[in-house]
């Protein structure tokens, strides 16, 4: 029997670990037709530099991985160039050969994808009976031909959560400052759009800025100070990409990332200077960095679910012989229903899926109400733990007292 090798890839999410702890589940119920499955120490390295684990077939050894933020294996950022190219594929393959790899799951973002098809063509080349599937994450929710990625509901419902707790923050005063978010997510809005589903508890931002529309100056400083002189503070969510008229990033460094993308300045900073110099209004910036892809204590529960589905059926699928990436396909959204099935690894590799502008309002500054039927399953059915800020602060739910 062949063996399975799995590697993790790209940045970490709240459930990355659970698409491992399925297919775990998928090894276990086909001990039969798998002799060993192996995982890769930190991704695409691990298996250059023959740094490989051996898995348990035993799924009761892995149930923390459920609730575990973080690649418990450990993940890379390496691009691979082509076979032609690049003699680091001479190594692959030797491991490949010395661990009788049958079937490569390669769980990642669009980078990663790129990298499970430049493997997969690599071995259809040599004419190699070896399966290179990929399995999805990533909470930008950008990779083209799924509905949405695993990760991306778990960030999307700790971002609004995060926003919540700062709009209650912000209201704690009767008149207070310009308090901007800035919120992960590259070239795609679909985590900053999400900080909208505040508004279903009257705590949403009073503005989103995305990359998909182009930022307007002029435009921006005419919101804010509208907002703020209308409420005395105003809420900014900001996607950490955003482009100006030209498509040239707002704020961005002088160097690039591994996979040759620029790297991202501090939008919440351009944005600071802008209000502070240009409306004087006090200013505070909010970065929740990290901990938007590593809240697993406010994981969501259908975002957990569908990430072991994933890596569940990325096996399943695999030992059928068949090639590509999982993809998450929705049925509906009331009651929310998904299947699954696979799409080509070259029709998603380095593909970015963008916000669709329906999705925008007409203003280019907030959410429609179509995204938040589309957003809101991810936190539907989930403990927030906040359900109003207006219990005393409206007028109408509560009576003065005169003395």
């Amino acid at each position: 029997m062949k063996n399975a090798l799995y590697l993790q890839s790209g940045g970490p999410t709240a459930v990355i670990n659970s698409s491992l702890y399925g297919v775990i589940k998928a090894y276990v119920n086909n001990t039969d037709k798998i002799g060993h499955l192996y995982g890769s120490l930190y991704g695409i390295e691990g298996v250059l530099k023959d740094n490989l684990v051996e898995i348990e077939p035993d799924l009761s050894k892995y149930d923390e991985l459920k609730y575990m933020s973080g690649a418990i294996l450990g993940s890379a950022r390496l691009k691979l160039g082509l076979p032609e190219d690049d003699d680091r594929y001479v190594k692959i393959h030797e491991i490949a050969k010395k661990y009788d790899i049958g079937y490569i799951l390669v769980n990642g973002g669009n980078d990663s994808m790129d990298t499970a098809n430049k493997l997969n063509k690599f071995f259809a080349e040599l004419k190699e009976d070896i399966v290179v599937m990929g399995i999805p994450k990533t909470i930008d929710n950008d990779l083209a031909i799924t509905d949405h990625t695993p990760g991306y509901g778990s960030a999307a419902k700790f971002v609004t959560k995060s926003i919540m707790e700062i709009g209650l923050d912000i209201n704690s005063y009767r008149k207070g400052r310009a308090t901007i978010v800035e919120i992960m997510g590259r070239d795609a809005g679909w985590l900053a759009g999400a900080t909208a589903l505040g508004k279903l508890y009257n705590l949403g931002p009073d503005l989103i800025y995305l990359p998909e529309i182009p930022f307007d100056r002029k435009k921006f400083l005419d919101d804010v100070e509208r907002v703020f002189k209308e409420k005395g503070h105003v809420l900014i969510c900001a996607s950490e990409a955003l482009k100006d008229t030209n498509g040239e990033y707002v704020s961005v460094e002088d160097k690039l990332d591994s996979f040759g993308h620029k790297q991202l300045g501090s939008v919440s900073k351009y944005l600071e200077i802008l209000i502070n110099s240009i409306l004087n209004i006090n200013t505070r910036t909010i970065e929740l960095s990290l901990l938007q892809r590593a809240g697993a204590h406010l994981a969501s529960k259908i975002d957990r679910q569908e990430a072991i589905d994933v890596g569940e059926k990325a096996l399943e699928y695999a030992l059928q012989k068949r090639v590509g990436m999982v993809s998450i396909i929705r049925d509906s959204n009331n009651p929310y229903h998904s299947h699954y099935d696979l799409v080509p690894l070259a029709s998603v590799a380095n593909a970015v899926k963008t916000m669709p502008l329906e999705y925008v309002n007409k203003s280019g500054n907030g959410m429609t109400q179509e995204f938040i039927e589309y957003v809101y399953p991810f936190i539907d059915g989930d403990d927030i733990g906040i359900h109003s800020s207006d219990i005393f602060l409206s007028q109408d739910k509560y009576t003065k007292v005169n003395k």
